[in-house]
Formats: structure tokens, C-alpha cells, sequence
């Protein structure tokens, strides 16, 4: 299949899936249609081609394949199958799990379904499944912030999804999705983590290899947030407000860009004020890969009086709290995100480079077009990196 023609067509029996090239807002993104087995017209969307390419064909497959074992049920078939159907429904447990795991449990010769007749003959809660993943994770030398951020999301939904991991139904994880009362973006995430979850179950052979996962929840819809900056002139004041002990991380933040949680966890060992860069070491990094950081001339400006040549670069656990009581007492609204929003915004104004700051920054050039990047003006940027001690921007 040549990628440069579009629409392009992925047919498997009488069965059609299309992806269309979609630009949106100056970027390419490929979106894949499809009527399903009841009539209705699907689409989704991907930002990468090769993705679209594979969901495309795993849907004319799946179609074609149902479309083939399609049968029309009548008489006692048809009572039998609603039976089955509506006393499954009161456990969450969909018709066809239920009949491979009472097959397997026969074969075993116990009698009874169990998520180990599945696979490894071991039953596993999700509360367990969740301990081991994070077990596993740590002895790959993922970084701490991954770690952190898996337990806080799988500790939530092992919360609300109890029991054992193999009878999780697409219904329980969508129900979850929509519970947390969090944006769409924040759901995908957790949708994601979840993912993560039930495939390493399937590898430890907790679950089956034929649960879905999360792949029949749709994904939540992604509005775009408005992409917030603050001024040099905001800034320099609350620069010139900060206690001590606050000023290294908030100038590394608005001149640097370090995320919050990697902020937490830099030490002085990694600014090197000598050779004029920030070490994010791939531990405390939240892709668990390493960068180097440029460091601009008033960063080191406002670091020089409280450099030393070891410990933390801050005392605070919760800067989150200490930024927003330094706003207020400023005068000036504190926006979330406000200091990296503002370090990519500039920075791009500055070099003309998406590339590069993507490197500097840690995200990927897609990432900062769509998350991070407000048009400011080079002049503008030349006044940010521009503000000094005891100077006006």
C-alpha cells in the first residue's frame, strides 16, 4: 500500500474499513471509517499513519470474521442465549468469557471457572496484579516519576474495580474512565495505564490472550487548552518576591523548563554552572531518559547566589503550594503549567528551532506544537531571557 494515496481501502471479504488523510489545525493526523455489524458508522482518529494503518486492518479483520460466524438464533436457541445473557449481566461477565472459562475449568477438572484455568492456574486481584507490575517495572529501571505515576493511577483503579483481574469487562474500565470526572485527556491517560495493567496480566497469564483490554473503550474526546504564559514583566516580579530558598527551582522552571516533579528531585551536583548546562538524569526524568539542559545567562545569574555544590535544589516537597502562596502575595494569577508553557513558548521564539527545544524540553516536537506552544514574538522572547536581578525586563 503506497502511503502517499488517499483514501486508501483495507478489504477483508465484503468487508471495507478507509482511512482518510484529515489535516487539522496545519497538522496531518489519519482518521480510519467503518460501518459496523449493526449499521452504525464508526471513526477514529491517529496522529500516526503506520497506527491507523494497523487499526484499519485489524477491524477488516475482526468484521470480516464476524460477518462469517454471523448466525440467526430462533426458538429455544434463542431463549437459551438470552438466559445466558441476562444472568451474566448481574456479574459483569460477558457470555463468551464465561463459556471459555467454564470449558478450561472443565478441562482442569475442578469444576469451577477460575482466572488460572486461564493460563498459569494462579488467581490474581487486580490489587495483587498491580503490586507485581510495579514490582516488574522497578527491576527494569523505569524512572521514579513513571513509577509514581503508574501506582497513583492503578492504586485508583484498583479501588474501584475489585476482584479477580481476568473478569474485568470493557464495561467496568469505561465506567471508571467516566467516573474520575477528569478531562478527556487525563481519562486517555488512565486508559492507557489500564492498558498497561491488563497486558501484563496477559503476559503473567492472568488474563486470557483473547481479553480485549482496553482496546473496546473508546477513547474520551481531547479539547485542546488554551496555552497560557506568563509575561517577563510577571516574571521578574515574582521572581523579585520569592524567598530564597524558592528562587533556584521557580528561575529553572521559567528559564529552563524542568518539569515540577523532576524540579523535586534535582540536586546541585546536576547544575553545572561551569560548563553551562542542567542535567536531567534519565532516573528523575519523567521519559526515564537523560538531557542536558542549555543554561541562558540570567538563569545563571539568578542561581549564582544560592549555588552550592551539593544537596537538593529545593527544600520543597509541594511547590505547587509554595508557587501559588508566591503569586498571591505578587498580585499576580499563577497559571498552571505557567512556567514551562512559558520556557517552550519563548524558547521556540528564540532559536526558531521546534526540534531542538523538544530535546531540551523532553517532549517530542508533536507534543509541544499541540501542548506547550504559544505564539510569542522574538522580541518578546529576547526580553524573557532578558530578566535579571535587580533589573526591569
Amino acid at each position: 500500500m503506497r502511503r502517499g494515496r488517499f483514501p486508501q481501502r483495507i478489504k477483508r471479504g465484503s468487508c471495507v474499513v478507509t482511512i482518510y488523510r484529515t489535516p487539522n489545525k496545519g497538522y496531518t493526523s489519519f482518521t480510519v471509517a467503518h460501518y459496523d455489524a449493526s449499521g452504525k458508522f464508526r471513526r477514529r482518529t491517529f496522529a500516526d499513519h503506520t497506527q491507523a494503518r494497523e487499526a484499519a486492518t485489524a477491524t477488516a479483520e475482526n468484521l470480516a470474521e464476524g460477518k462469517a460466524d454471523a448466525l440467526v438464533l430462533t426458538g429455544n436457541d434463542l431463549l437459551i442465549y438470552r438466559r445466558a445473557r441476562e444472568a451474566l449481566q448481574s456479574v459483569g461477565v460477558n457470555l463468551d468469557v464465561a463459556a471459555i472459562q467454564f470449558v478450561q475449568s472443565m478441562q482442569n477438572g475442578n469444576g469451577a471457572a477460575n482466572n488460572g484455568a486461564t493460563f498459569s492456574g494462579l488467581t490474581k486481584t487486580v490489587t495483587d496484579v498491580v503490586d507485581e507490575l510495579l514490582d516488574y517495572k522497578r527491576a527494569k529501571g523505569r524512572s521514579l516519576l513513571y513509577l509514581t505515576d503508574l501506582r497513583i493511577r492503578l492504586t485508583r483503579f484498583s479501588k474501584a474495580v475489585h476482584g479477580p483481574i481476568n473478569q474485568i469487562t470493557s464495561q467496568q474500565i469505561d465506567d471508571f474512565l467516566k467516573s474520575l470526572g477528569v478531562s478527556g485527556r487525563s481519562q486517555n491517560n488512565f486508559r492507557s495505564t489500564v492498558g498497561t495493567l491488563l497486558r501484563f496480566a496477559q503476559m503473567k497469564g492472568y488474563v486470557g490472550r483473547d481479553h480485549p483490554g482496553v482496546s473496546h473503550v473508546e477513547k474520551a474526546s481531547q479539547t485542546p487548552k488554551e496555552i497560557v504564559a506568563f509575561t517577563p514583566d510577571e516574571i521578574q516580579r515574582l521572581l523579585l518576591a520569592a524567598k530564597d530558598e524558592l528562587v533556584p527551582a521557580l528561575a529553572i522552571g521559567a528559564f529552563g523548563g524542568v518539569r515540577s516533579q523532576e524540579l523535586k528531585r534535582l540536586r546541585w551536583e546536576d547544575i553545572k554552572m561551569k560548563r553551562g548546562h542542567i542535567e536531567i538524569k534519565g532516573a528523575n526524568s519523567k521519559t526515564g531518559l537523560r538531557r542536558l539542559i542549555p543554561m541562558p545567562r540570567n538563569l545563571r545569574a539568578w542561581l549564582l547566589p544560592s549555588a552550592k555544590a551539593i544537596g537538593p535544589v529545593t527544600p520543597f516537597t509541594n511547590l505547587a503550594l509554595q508557587f501559588a502562596k508566591l503569586a498571591r502575595s505578587a498580585g499576580i494569577r499563577w497559571k498552571k503549567n505557567g512556567l514551562r508553557h512559558s520556557f517552550i513558548s519563548y524558547r521556540v521564539a528564540q532559536t526558531g528551532n521546534v526540534a531542538a527545544v523538544s530535546l531540551e524540553a523532553g517532549n517530542s516536537p508533536q507534543v509541544i506544537r499541540t501542548n506547550y506552544l504559544k505564539v510569542v514574538t522574538r522580541a518578546e522572547a529576547r526580553r524573557w531571557f532578558g530578566v535579571y536581578p535587580n533589573s526591569q525586563a
